[in-house]
């Protein structure tokens, strides 16, 4: 596909400048310059987002652009068409938000505020977006459900005729899930009391920009918007942003619950407390990044995110209670 040509064919722009700004597992990214002197960001999806979760995305960003949230608007094609299909590729053309993307060693306070209150906006807004369990339901299976493809995983990697690092780390990590699988059901029907609506999905700093001053310039890539736990998607950012090395940055994560309230979120204490639970199980029972390395196409930043939620979901079954106090602690006042 001839991504220039495309564009001019189908959106009647002349591209003058096209930089890739990123590529992953889920899509390309691409920074693009046209001759109408504007900017634009340009998606091209692989068969990872399905058609319902790349749509579910643009109703939830649509609900919010009227209520001044800084999201991605779509450009449509000449036809009106708000997502190109070419040679079974999927399109997606966005107006550029400016802003950048942050390391976690340059996110203080002031940034841990911001992006918690942005998520309180977020919930709070999205609280009253409507069919919202008509979206993607991003329910995990339960331990028996889940324990099966765990070992059938296992068996494989431990038959290989031999092994590098990345498969003794698999072994420990698969050993250490199903140990905890079969003592306790992680499954969510346990959570379904804690209230479910319409959430971002992978609210996180990659998809967070910032301005010069460490503000909230904008919220990205609402591809796996789906109907879930707003508790689990707040620890969830929280876990990712404050835990490093194995180390946990209680003042920032405090920084992100103000935040969160500041903003407007809204969680009953029955959410806060099952904040952790949640994440834990939902880390347990995932093979991110595992599936994707024995499926035949490893890639090195998958392998790395396989090591990232391993060592967050040890962590956490290390600190349960520990975290579960300090949440309660810091938002009970």
């Amino acid at each position: 596909m001839d991504i220039r040509e495309s564009v001019l064919r189908h959106y009647g722009l002349v591209v003058s400048s096209l930089d890739l700004m990123s590529t992953g597992r889920v899509n390309r990214t691409y920074k693009l310059c046209a001759d109408d002197g504007n900017t634009y960001c340009l998606k091209v999806y692989s068969d990872a987002v399905t058609d319902k979760r790349l749509y579910d995305g643009l109703e939830v960003t649509s609900y919010l652009i009227p209520l001044g949230f800084p999201v991605p608007r779509v450009v449509p094609t000449a036809a009106g068409d708000l997502v190109l299909v070419v040679d079974r590729l999927r399109l997606l053309l966005l107006r550029f938000l400016p802003g950048r993307n942050l390391a976690l060693d340059e996110v203080g306070r002031a940034e841990g505020l911001g992006m918690g209150a942005m998520l309180g906006k977020l919930h709070h807004s999205l609280r009253f977006f409507p069919q919202a369990d008509k979206l993607h339901n991003s329910l995990w299976r339960g331990s028996e459900e889940s324990l099966p493809r765990l070992f059938d995983l296992l068996t494989t990697v431990q038959s290989k005729d031999r092994h590098d690092d990345f498969d003794y780390f698999t072994i420990s990590s698969l050993t250490y899930r199903i140990q905890v699988m079969q003592g306790v059901d992680v499954g969510p029907r346990q959570f379904f009391h804690l209230r479910r609506q319409a959430i971002h999905g992978d609210y996180q700093l990659g998809n967070v920009l910032f301005d010069a001053h460490g503000t909230v310039a904008g919220v990205l890539d609402f591809d796996q918007t789906c109907y879930s736990f707003p508790a689990w998607e707040l620890m969830r950012a929280i876990g990712f942003t404050c835990l490093r090395d194995g180390k946990f940055n209680y003042p920032l994560a405090a920084a992100m619950l103000k935040g969160y309230r500041d903003g407007g979120g809204m969680l009953a204490p029955s959410e806060y407390l099952e904040m952790p639970r949640l994440w834990y199980y939902q880390l347990v029972r995932g093979l991110f990044g595992f599936s994707d390395h024995y499926a035949g196409t490893p890639d090195p930043r998958q392998d790395e995110a396989a090591y990232g939620r391993h060592h967050a979901m040890v962590w956490l079954g290390q600190n349960m209670a520990e975290l579960r106090a300090f949440i309660w602690d810091t938002t009970r006042h």
